[in-house]
């Protein structure tokens, strides 16, 4: 072996043969100025798992002060391996690296970048091949460098990891987009097919978060052109993603808080993961009730009262917005009570289940009118003469009439 310390620029020729992993970036390459008959100090060594090939990148440069050409020699075949050399043109020279292949000529500084695959085949853990490449000046065969790579057999680890978004809901007839982001995080790569299951009724789907129709991708936000399907993720590389969205569809029909949950499935080659939503309806759900009590006699407000002719009854009906949502275009009509006479006057809304107090503002919840043996009713905010306003969750509105029994 012969060693020089490193330097610009060459008399004569001189090859220089620099090594880096794949993976890296073009200043982790090994050995500028360093000129090895038998690598030692240019040498690079990473693992290989089953089905992932070790990746090196060689660079064969022109050190001298004249143009060359650099015969490149190497190992071609090894036994327990499949090695692969392919120029920066992706022709694939490994059959000639036995005899040897000729670079184009380079000028003084010029390079070429080769990438040299090495990929297990007969699979005994912990084994390592090693790779050599030299390069000799073909304007004065003393003068030659070599480089050398070691791949080491290690075994396999298939792990997934299934980002868990948290539960949604919406209205009646929405769809809820649930953001979800798969990953390799095992030492290998991988593929991964994806299903979903979902009750009766509650439509699921998955898409592609891949910025379709002017989107951003993989940014967790569904847009209307990301309408792709997908069931698998392609091969993935130890530590990549795949980001895609579930699409859940709650039924037109759906009341307030009914549920469906949708799970989703992972499989992959010897690791699996799942994860459950749970999507909510969410809808104005409104309930009247009724109470009546007797004035003339007293009492306090009941299903029903006793009574005799020519007593007063005031009759209370309670409209609640019980559900999620607000409640829109809320109308009341119900019948006067028969075999009486609503007394003028008396129609009022309240907030108070006591009815104490002035009539509510018609601004802020309502009109109410007596019209063909009927009570009409208009409740809530923004109210028409022809429409029903809003009603907030949670909200009771209070009807107050009396009638004289006849």
């Amino acid at each position: 072996m012969f060693l020089t310390a490193p330097s610009l620029a060459h008399a004569g020729f001189q090859p220089d043969l620099l090594v880096k992993l794949a993976t890296e970036p073009d200043g982790a390459y090994l050995g500028a100025g360093v000129f090895e008959s038998t690598a030692q100090l240019q040498s690079k060594s990473q693992p290989a798992f089953p089905g992932t090939p070790a990746l090196f990148r060689v660079l064969v440069k022109n050190a001298g002060d004249q143009p060359d050409t650099i015969l490149l020699q190497g190992t071609g075949t090894l036994s327990g391996t499949e090695i692969r050399f392919i120029d920066s043109d992706g022709v694939d020279r490994t059959a000639q690296l036995g005899a040897g292949f000729a670079t184009p000529q380079l000028a003084p500084g010029e390079s070429r970048s080769y990438l040299v695959q090495v990929t297990p085949t007969l699979f005994q853990l912990g084994a390592s091949f090693r790779v050599s490449v030299q390069g000799t000046s073909l304007g004065d065969g003393s003068k030659l460098d070599q480089v050398k790579t070691e791949t080491v057999a290690c075994s396999s680890t298939a792990a997934v990891i299934l980002s868990t978004p948290p539960d949604g809901f919406g209205p009646p007839g929405s769809v809820v987009n649930y953001p979800y982001t798969l990953t390799n995080v095992g030492n290998t790569t991988n593929s991964y097919t994806l299903s979903v299951s979902a009750p009766s009724g509650w439509n699921s789907a998955l898409f592609a978060d891949d910025g379709a129709g002017g989107g951003v991708a993989a940014d967790a936000v569904r847009q209307a052109g990301e309408t792709a399907p997908v069931t698998a993720t392609g091969t993935l590389a130890p530590g990549t993603s795949f980001p895609f969205f579930l699409a859940v569809t709650i039924p037109s029909e759906s009341s307030d808080g009914a549920h469906g949950d949708t799970q989703i499935s992972v499989t992959g080659f010897g690791t699996t993961a799942a994860d459950q939503v749970t999507t909510s309806a969410v809808n104005a759900s409104i309930l009247v009730s009724e109470a009546v009590r007797n004035l003339t006699t007293g009492g306090a407000f009941a299903a029903n009262a006793n009574v005799l002719p020519g007593e007063l009854l005031e009759y209370r009906m309670a409209v609640t917005n019980a559900g999620t949502l607000p409640a829109s275009s809320v109308n009341l009509t119900s019948p006067l009570p028969g075999n009486s006479s609503a007394v003028p006057g008396t129609l009022r809304i309240a907030t108070s289940p006591s009815g104490d107090g002035p009539p509510c503002a018609a601004a802020l919840c309502g009109t109410v009118q007596g019209a063909e043996g009927n009570l009409v009713a208009r409740l809530g905010e923004g109210t028409t003469d022809s429409s029903g306003g809003t009603l907030q969750p949670g909200k009771t509105l209070y009807v107050f009439f009396r009638v004289q029994v006849e």
